[in-house]
């Protein structure tokens, strides 16, 4: 008998069987067993998210207010070992952490890989190791948009999640804006496959900010769906803030997505102050601003243009496209020329008036002109 043939279970067997808690090494977002994926733009704090938490995992504590489990790490790291050492005298690992820095030459081939990953199982056994953090995952990927090369990376990873470690991959986003759960650059087959999925993010579309936010999709109910963080002055930990900052979001969204679903077209800052409902009270063009940014942020809204004045931001929510498709039959080919040709953006309320000026030239019905003679 072929003890590698997977094995059957029965549905009256797994739920006999008593389901147990996850057994989180970062609450909420890191835990035995399963996979991490952290998405965020390059030099955007994840490596000095992971230095923080290697450093928290010398004796335990807390992280953004969440309780890290002490233990050993094994990094796998794209950066040379000189960058490692320097953060680990500034941060004191507590001799915790294994590094493989710069493993491979080229684009490992799934011997090579498999290789490595069979030491690293070494290492647990050895030193108890329970965490493995790929930093980043995409050189080891020889396809990242190939749905069966992501498979082949991360599929041998379950010899490790089965023997009870967690896995941390760190990942880039993909160029575009994009809506949450979505950012990873690559095939959709990499967030099919995690457990957990976080992004992170700056807050109003700052790159200079301290704060970052955190928009997680996780299959477990601990997870916090979202924090809003900010480095203390130390950079030792992150504060986390309250994420409403009292500007009223959240009580004029509803305004907001009635606003973009009544919407015939993408629509400018100045397209939704126009179109703002009478009977609610208008926000300023600076507080429309921050509203419109949260939404983004939050994967609520899709925006895309530079801001210049040729080039304004454009929003609409993810899942009008598909119907202005339906209603409007040149509508995709129009894009398409925008963005070749880069024709100028017509805000809604010139279209009005446009379509007003066109319809007011047809012939009426009762027209004498309109009648053959």
């Amino acid at each position: 008998m072929n003890d590698q043939f997977p094995h059957e279970i029965w549905d009256h067997e797994l739920t006999a069987c008593q389901q147990p808690a996850a057994d989180w090494l970062w609450h909420g977002l890191l835990a035995r067993g399963n996979m991490t994926l952290l998405t965020a733009m390059n030099k955007s704090g994840k490596t000095t998210l992971l230095s923080l938490l290697l450093s928290r995992r010398k004796h335990g504590g807390t992280l953004a207010g969440l309780a890290v489990q002490p233990g050993k790490t094994v990094v796998v790291s794209e950066e040379d070992a000189t960058l490692w050492a320097a953060r680990g005298r500034e941060r004191d690992f507590g001799g915790n952490v294994c590094f493989f820095s710069r493993p491979f030459l080229s684009l490992p081939r799934p011997e090579q890989w498999h290789a490595l990953l069979g030491r690293i199982l070494q290492l647990r056994e050895q030193h108890g190791v329970d965490l493995l953090v790929l930093d980043p995952l995409a050189p080891l990927l020889r396809c990242e948009n190939n749905p069966r090369s992501v498979f082949e990376t991360l599929l041998p990873l379950t010899a490790l999640t089965q023997r009870g470690m967690a896995v941390l991959a760190l990942h880039h986003p993909a160029k575009a804006q994009t809506v949450l759960g979505q950012a990873a650059r690559g095939s959709g087959a990499l967030l099919g496959h995690v457990d957990i999925s976080i992004e992170l993010r700056h807050p109003g579309g700052n790159p200079l900010t301290r704060r970052r936010r955190f928009l997680a999709l996780s299959r477990h109910a601990e997870t916090p769906r979202q924090l809003l963080l900010e480095l203390n002055a130390q950079g030792t930990d992150y504060l986390v803030l309250a994420d409403e900052q009292e500007d009223g979001f959240q009580a004029n969204w509803d305004v907001l997505r009635m606003l973009f679903e009544d919407a015939p077209q993408k629509l400018t800052r100045e397209d939704v102050l126009g179109e703002w409902p009478a009977d609610f009270d208008k926000p300023s063009a600076s507080l429309l601003r921050q509203w419109l940014n949260r939404a983004v942020e939050r994967g609520l809204v899709a925006v895309e243009g530079s801001g210049r004045k040729a080039d304004p931001f454009r929003y609409w929510l993810p899942s009008a496209e598909a119907r202005w498709k339906e209603q409007q039959p040149f509508y995709e080919i129009f894009e398409q020329q925008v963005q070749e040709l880069r024709l100028p953006f017509k805000s809604l309320t010139e279209r009005k008036r446009i379509d007003s000026e066109t319809t007011a030239e047809w012939p009426k019905a009762d027209d004498d002109s309109a009648t053959e003679s």
